[in-house]
C-alpha cells in the first residue's frame, strides 16, 4: 500500500500542478496550451484517481491522496512563479511624499507614474502606477516598506502591453 500510495501522491502532485498552470493560462488567453495542458493533466487524474478510488477504504491512500493534493497545488504556484515572465501592474497607494517614493523607485529601474485620489472622506492620497516583470514584485514591495511602511500595494495581472 505504501508504494501506491507513494505513486498516487506524485501522481496528484502532477495533475493539481498542471492544473493550476492550466487555469492560469486560461486566465491568459493561451487557447493552445490550455488544451495541451488539459489533455496531459485528465489522463494522469485518471490514472492516479482510478487507483486511489479503489483502495479509498485504506486510510494510508487517501491520506497520500490528500497531500498530493496539497502538495499538487503548492507545486503549481511555484512552477508558475518560475515560468511567469508576465507584467504586473502595481498600485501603490500613499498619504506621504508620493516625489520621494516615486524617485526612489525610479533610481532602481522602475517606471513610475503618480496620480491624485481621494479617500472615503475626501482625503487626499497618492496613486504610484507601475508595471512591472512579476520577478522584480519582492523587491518593489521591499522598497516600498522601508521608504513607507504605510503605504499598500495592490497588483493586477496585465495581459497585454501595446506601445
Amino acid at each position: 500500500m505504501i508504494i501506491l500510495g507513494i505513486l498516487i501522491f506524485f501522481a496528484r502532485i502532477i495533475d493539481v500542478s498542471l492544473d493550476t498552470l492550466r487555469v492560469k493560462s486560461i486566465i491568459r488567453g493561451k487557447k493552445l496550451v490550455v488544451s495541451m495542458i488539459a489533455f496531459v493533466e485528465i489522463i494522469v487524474y485518471t490514472l492516479g484517481a482510478s487507483q486511489a478510488f479503489k483502495y479509498v477504504n485504506q486510510p494510508t491512500v487517501l491520506l497520500f491522496y490528500a497531500c498530493g493534493y496539497a502538495a499538487g497545488n503548492y507545486v503549481g504556484m511555484l512552477i508558475d512563479d518560475k515560468l511567469s515572465r508576465d507584467s504586473v501592474l502595481a498600485l501603490v497607494v500613499t498619504e506621504h511624499d508620493e516625489w520621494s517614493l516615486a524617485d526612489t523607485l525610479r533610481e532602481c529601474g522602475f517606471g513610475v507614474t503618480t496620480a491624485k485620489g481621494y479617500g472615503l472622506n475626501g482625503a487626499e492620497k497618492a496613486q504610484l502606477k507601475i508595471v512591472l516583470k512579476k520577478k522584480r514584485f519582492t523587491e518593489l514591495t521591499k522598497l516600498i516598506r522601508e521608504s513607507d511602511p504605510s503605504a499598500y500595494v495592490v497588483t493586477m495581472d496585465v495581459t497585454d502591453i501595446k506601445r
